[in-house]
């Protein structure tokens, strides 16, 4: 019976891994949320190359993040809908979009540090150990946000460090 159900766990692998990105994206959200912040946790990795780099362009965070072209302009939209970030034409190649923070943009960066470092941390916490399997790390991790889910643990550590978002 038991191999049976490691079986299953492995054919399955897929749609756990989409489930448990899913719950993972819901719990960053809820975290956002609680802090009244209006970001989308989708949006993060885009944002983040723009913070970096300063000035981007599209095939630029493409490369980096190996994204779809609409999936980058898309997310850029959502940035730009939100004042995060804004763009110009290149002075060199008129075809080219160059996209930087706004001041929108830089104020959002600087309060959602603290809370991105903390995500960061928990969700180390929750998924750094050994494991035989990926199956095996997958239940595991499941197990230990059945018992306190990401956003509790973010916002009840960033609390107990007395640390204002």
């Amino acid at each position: 019976m038991k191999d049976r159900l490691m079986l299953l766990a492995e054919m399955g692998l897929g749609s756990r891994l989409n489930r448990l990105s899913g719950q993972f994206m819901k719990e960053i959200q809820l975290t956002y949320d609680h802090y009244n912040i209006d970001f989308d946790p989708y949006l993060f990795p885009i944002f983040k190359v723009v913070i970096d780099e300063k000035v981007t362009t599209t095939s630029f965070i493409q490369e980096v993040l190996q994204y779809t072209q609409p999936a980058i302009t898309h997310a850029l939209k959502k940035l730009s809908d939100k004042g995060l970030i804004d763009s110009r034409e290149d002075d060199l190649d008129k075809r080219k979009k160059l996209f930087f923070l706004t001041r929108t943009g830089k104020k959002a960066h600087k309060r959602m540090v603290p809370l991105w470092k903390e995500m960061e941390e928990q969700v180390r916490q929750l998924t750094h150990f050994e494991s035989k399997s990926l199956s095996e790390h997958l239940t595991e991790v499941e197990g230990k946000l059945k018992k306190k889910p990401l956003s509790e643990l973010i916002v009840e550590n960033l609390q107990h460090q007395n640390i204002t978002i």
